[in-house]
């Protein structure tokens, strides 16, 4: 018999080497180079980045990291111009609700739970920036909700202590910025103010990373028409506004500065034709110039820093148009007629490339361009389903409430 000894049986514990880290390690190192782990995972859906999470700690740590976080957004950026994904804002005809909605061409609508409480009258849309969506009540800018659709994540933001002086401002027009220098999503919210105000705006702005409003220095006075910023190009939000001078009153294109936090004035066309509309055209500022009075010829014009504006090109579409909803970065253009039919058309063949219909209200349509991100920052909590028994209540709500206000016996019960 072989004398029993040290060398002899199995080794129990850490000599083992069976275990889930183990095998992780040995799969995603050993075999593949971290860089080549990081490239792959990098050009993937949000979703199926969030059902690897638990592969393993190192695929893990690698999602929440802000340098895979970054090439993760660009490389979504980049494919979007390819193929755009659409969140679309409207009003439910018979409900009021709001009504968020996902839009991949050619798949079908589908319907997003919404953060923003469906009791409030109006919501606006800005953005998105960087995978982040504004949502806001008007017209002072209240309720601002940061939404991340992707990572179905919000934070509702809390308001600075600056309130809206009577009879000197008459809206707040809300934009977004994003500094990727400090990783840090910017909300500005400006207070306008008449044209002949001696009085500049009041501007404030949020940090997502501190978490606090700050009031910025301003000694402009410029006329807001909209409530939000007419359009945000690689994280820098932009105006038309009207401003006065010794000539009189001017169409001014104002920008926002995210590294000197201040605004500067850019040149504008001026008034060539009866529409304008500010779009991100492959991560340049354009502006699409149409008239109802043409064959629904559309001229594109792009902003150099150097040379200042220039017409791109124009476009005709195949069919008719009553307002334009936005431009996506690769060029297509979504339109909609007179009968609510939202078309989206290749500009360089005047084709419609897809059409669908919504069951909205008169001019309660908005329609963005979005590319999903894992960004996410602090007090972000997770959107909860909406539940389907709590639509049945608002809606019974309403109708009791609205035959209340016209007499007719209704089913409140008042304890």
């Amino acid at each position: 018999m072989a004398p029993k000894g040290k060398g002899n049986g199995k080794k129990k514990g850490k000599g083992k080497g069976n275990s889930k880290e183990t095998k992780c390690k040995a799969n995603s190192d050993l075999y593949f180079p971290k860089e080549v782990v990081f490239n792959i995972l990098s050009r993937l859906p949000v979703k199926t980045l969030l059902q690897f999470r638990c592969v393993c700690k190192q695929w893990n740590k690698l999602i929440y990291k802000p340098d895979f976080i970054a090439a993760h957004f660009r490389r979504s950026s980049s494919l979007q111009r390819s193929g755009s994904s659409l969140i679309i804002g409207s009003r439910h005809q018979e409900s009021n609700n709001h009504v968020l909605s996902l839009y991949n061409p050619p798949d079908s609508l589908v319907e997003l739970d919404s953060p923003f409480p469906c009791f409030f009258p109006n919501m606006y849309i800005v953005g998105p920036t960087n995978g982040i969506v504004c949502l806001f009540n008007p017209p002072w800018g209240e309720l601002i909700t940061l939404w991340n659709p992707a990572m179905k994540q919000y934070k509702m933001v809390q308001l600075s202590e600056s309130l809206p002086i009577q009879g000197l401002h008459y809206l707040a027009s809300v934009g977004m910025a994003f500094d990727y220098q400090q990783n840090d999503l910017l909300v500005l919210r400006i207070f306008c103010v008449g044209l002949l105000s001696p009085v500049p705006n009041h501007i404030e702005m949020y940090s997502t990373k501190t978490g606090r409003w700050k009031k910025l220095k301003n000694e402009m006075v410029f006329y807001i028409l909209e409530f939000i910023c007419n359009a945000i190009v690689k994280g820098v939000p932009y105006w038309l506004v009207c401003m006065p001078d010794k000539f009189g009153v001017r169409a001014v294109l104002m920008r926002f500065d995210v590294g000197k936090t201040e605004f500067e004035k850019l040149p504008s066309i001026g008034r060539r034709r009866q529409h304008q509309f500010l779009v991100d055209l492959k991560d340049s500022l354009c502006m699409l110039d149409w008239d109802h009075k043409d064959d629904c010829r559309i001229d594109v014009w792009v902003l150099d820093d150097l040379d200042g504006w220039s017409m791109k090109y124009s476009v005709g579409t195949s069919f008719r148009f009553d307002q334009i909803l936005g431009c996506l970065r690769n060029g297509d253009i979504i339109a909609k007629n007179d009968k609510g039919v939202v078309f989206l058309c290749d500009p360089i063949t005047m084709s419609v490339k897809e059409k669908f219909s919504l069951d909205s209200k008169e001019g309660s349509c908005v329609v963005v361009d979005y590319s999903e991100s894992l960004f996410l920052f602090g007090g972000m909590l997770p959107v909860k389903k909406q539940d389907v028994q709590d639509k049945v209540a608002r809606k019974k709500l309403t109708r009791a409430c609205l035959k209340f206000l016209t007499g007719e016996p209704s089913e409140i019960v008042l304890p």
